[in-house]
């Protein structure tokens, strides 16, 4: 791992595709597993807890802990505010993570602005572009299987579209029942008035890659794609080239970042689409009498204003370097191993319920998430039973923004979860099934 990110130069240009053309291998064996988890001190200091909510929040490495140790220890200062050794230094630290996050999802740092996480991004999504675009008429597509995150900040805008005499349809499309989105139902629903549809890359319950290229060639060019990829960065490529979208939006938290921080990617056309719904220091948006004067260059100075999480942004960069350390592809195989075995191993579980996903589809590769119930058994029940057994899982509403809710447990996984956790876990299951 770089020593010490606040010693990096800034840099004129960034490569636009770190993640391209690199070598790797097509399987990470259980020693690597194993040298990975002593990375993370978490687990040193909890070494019997089986820890399966990662789609809710990562683990931290030790060189993501330790870059945002030194910034507070020993050059905390504010970006882009002075002219002393810290600050300068600082700021293209910054920006050289810009460029760092870009490269990881195949984009110019020009495209990308820092937010607080998916939620953050997504609310801005619906208010700096749809605020200002969408007409009296026009309709946005949504999916309520999905995060109550792609789904309430449309519902916002429209009741605030209301208010100023705007009416605009959010138009449901729905769920196939293996996990995947109903492509009849997204034909039947779009029309001439669709002006964006809101999409997840890797559903966060069911764990299925709903094939957004497939999907983008089905949906008229000019609709419009806001893709949240919360739930596939960091285990799974992401090329805002090949999925061919308009806005992607994800978290830092969900690949090994620190909490608080996010990503939000515009497409470079759509830039004169975006107004600052808030704006402060250094922001790009100049008060002129009554008039903004904005300088559209970048996104950053459209979204972003005042300070910055700055340790989580420097964080934000190294989990990239430690993702790109191991090889994202690595972790996919890896991940897509751990779920199918899981699923194998789930079918032994006396009175096991799958959710809509692998379980249902009988399909071949995973992305690290298996939903499923036991028969008479409240999900919630299970989960504190798990937890006396040292064994963390999701249960709840799962975040869905529909109303009729979801007894399901949820056990995510990434790169440093392994086979004997997986084992461990379902003979607990079976104990609790008897």
């Amino acid at each position: 791992m770089p020593p010490a990110v606040l010693t990096l130069e800034r840099r004129d240009a960034c490569p636009a595709d770190l993640h391209n053309g690199a070598s790797f291998a097509t399987d990470m064996p259980a020693t690597g597993v194993q040298a990975l988890r002593t990375q993370f001190p978490i687990f040193a200091a909890s070494p019997h807890v089986i820890y399966f909510d990662n789609a809710s929040t990562t683990q931290k490495p030790r060189a993501v802990l330790d870059v945002m140790q030194r910034f507070y220890e020993t050059s905390c200062s504010n970006a882009g505010r002075a002219a002393y050794t810290w600050s300068t230094r600082l700021t293209g630290a910054i920006e050289q993570a810009r460029c760092t996050v870009a490269g990881l999802i195949n984009a110019q740092p020009e495209d990308l602005a820092f937010t607080s996480g998916a939620s953050d991004s997504l609310n801005l999504v619906a208010t700096s572009w749809g605020m200002h675009n969408l007409a009296d008429g026009d309709e946005v597509m949504i999916c309520s299987d999905d995060h109550q995150s792609a789904v309430l900040p449309w519902q916002n805008v429209q009741a605030m579209l209301k208010r100023f005499g705007v009416s605009i349809k959010l138009v449901p499309f729905s769920m196939h029942y293996t996990g995947t989105y109903d492509r009849k139902s997204i034909s039947e629903g779009l029309s001439d008035r669709t002006r964006i549809i809101c999409l997840s890359h890797v559903h966060h319950v069911y764990g299925m890659e709903m094939d957004v290229a497939e999907l983008r060639e089905l949906t008229p060019a000019e609709v419009l794609v806001s893709l949240d990829c919360s739930q596939s960065i960091g285990h799974t490529p992401v090329d805002v080239r090949e999925l061919g979208v308009d806005f992607v939006s994800f978290s830092g938290h969900k690949m090994f970042a620190a909490n608080g921080t996010g990503v939000l990617w515009v497409h470079p056309r759509l830039r004169n689409q975006i107004w600052p719904m808030r704006v402060g220091a250094k922001s790009a948006a100049l008060a002129h009498a009554s008039e903004f004067d904005l300088n559209r260059s970048n996104l950053s100075g459209l979204v972003e204003c005042g300070t910055l999480n700055l340790p989580g942004i420097l964080s934000f960069a190294e989990a990239v370097r430690f993702i790109e350390s191991i090889g994202v592809h690595n972790i996919e195989e890896h991940v897509s191993g751990l779920t199918r075995y899981l699923h194998k191993s789930l079918l032994d579980v006396p009175g096991i319920e799958f959710a809509p996903g692998i379980g249902k589809c009988g399909c071949t590769r995973g992305y690290g998430i298996v939903s499923f119930r036991l028969s008479g058994t409240a999900s919630s029940d299970l989960a504190a039973y798990l937890d006396s057994e040292g064994i963390f899982v999701r249960t709840g509403d799962h975040c869905r923004a529909a109303s009729n809710p979801l007894d399901y447990v949820r056990v995510s996984m990434h790169a440093y979860n392994s086979r004997d956790e997986i084992d461990r876990f379902v003979e607990v299951l079976i104990d609790a099934a008897s």
